[in-house]
């Protein structure tokens, strides 16, 4: 069947997408969503696919499927290549994505940037503006995605109150990075992989999430702890990990035209 991925270069979401398909080796056409300077996810084209307007979005033959998680069970169990999701690891598999997905690796990132930078505060006020208006304006020109922006609208204001407001829970969010690293540190010191001896969907999220603590220069949660370090020097060596375009940092350009974008309203 024809695969299609609609994915950001940047997005840890879609990396998560673009790992578990280069594990299990599957051939799949790269639609790449530009969603910080053209906005593309609220592009009419787009929200008729994916009416959440997030990336990433597998579309398999006849089946879409939106968000990380479902992509991941998805892939393993309709394409072959080593199973990543095998019985007898299925119950402690469970138990790290669970702790993955409970975790807000965008409440991190952004609380860690605007302690670092007055800028990183407008600049996310301003994106989340952005976001508004553009719902806004396909509200008012495709009236038949008026529940799906809706929706968006109310998503958007919550991500506000949430991230930019004083009480935000970025230490939170902090001390739990710490405690799933510690998990990882103990969880490595009794088997080869993150969940057994055998790599699994467990290894494709905190391979992505270990990148991301490279990304906001938390690595040091990383170095300190031989096993994690030798487990992210294995990860990070896997022809997987390279044709997934797994990123630890953003591009200079790429960051100083999302500027410009957020600036000048481009």
């Amino acid at each position: 069947m024809s695969v299609r991925l609609y994915s950001n270069d940047s997005s840890y979401y879609s990396m998560i997408a673009r790992l578990v398909l280069a594990e299990k080796n599957v051939s799949y056409a790269m639609h790449k969503i530009d969603i910080h300077i053209r906005m593309e996810q609220f592009s009419p084209e787009y929200v008729r696919i994916q009416p959440n307007m997030t990336v990433p979005t597998l579309v398999a033959g006849e089946d879409v499927l939106d968000g990380s998680e479902k992509i991941l069970y998805y892939v393993n169990k309709h394409f072959s290549g080593h199973d990543l999701y095998p019985e007898k690891d299925q119950a402690v598999i469970n138990e790290s994505l669970k702790l993955h997905y409970a975790f807000s690796i965008e409440d991190l990132t952004m609380g860690n940037a605007m302690r670092k930078s007055p800028i990183a505060r407008f600049a996310l006020s301003r994106g989340l503006d952005r976001g508004s208006a553009q719902c806004r304006k396909l509200m008012a020109t495709h009236p038949e995605f008026t529940k799906a922006c809706q929706d968006k609208l109310d998503l958007e204001e919550e991500r506000r109150r949430l991230i930019l407001s004083k009480d935000n829970n970025y230490e939170q969010m902090l001390k739990q990075a710490e405690y799933i690293c510690d998990f990882l540190e103990e969880a490595l010191g009794k088997h080869k992989y993150a969940a057994s001896d055998n790599y699994s969907l467990a290894d494709v999220v905190w391979t992505v999430f270990l990148a991301r603590l490279f990304m906001i220069k938390f690595d040091s949660m990383i170095i300190s702890r031989k096993n994690l370090h030798d487990y992210w020097l294995r990860m990070s060596s896997r022809e997987s990990y390279i044709k997934a375009d797994i990123r630890t940092a953003m591009p200079k350009k790429l960051l100083f035209r999302i500027m410009l974008a957020l600036i000048f309203n481009l």
